[in-house]
């Protein structure tokens, strides 16, 4: 098993667990961007530039979503 297949079963084994087990579209998604995050960080050296370069947008995309999910959250503390 490679490196990268051993990724992919990992992503998709906390997809599954974390969606079953979690009501919460929010908590979701940052769980799945601390895994991604992860992810990139203990095995970045080991991965193959293509499949980083694959992860990055992902890894932008649910941290713009996390951005705005922080922004909602201090909107309702302050209001």
């Amino acid at each position: 098993m490679d490196v990268e297949d051993a990724i992919i079963l990992i992503i998709a084994i906390w997809v599954v667990v974390s969606f079953s087990l979690i009501k919460s579209i929010e908590i979701y998604l940052t769980l799945l961007l601390i895994l991604l995050l992860v992810i990139m960080e203990v095995a970045g050296s080991f991965i193959n530039p293509e499949i980083k370069k694959g992860l990055k947008p992902a890894i932008f995309f649910i941290l713009f979503v996390f951005l705005i999910i922080i922004a909602k959250k201090v909107i309702e503390v302050v209001s």
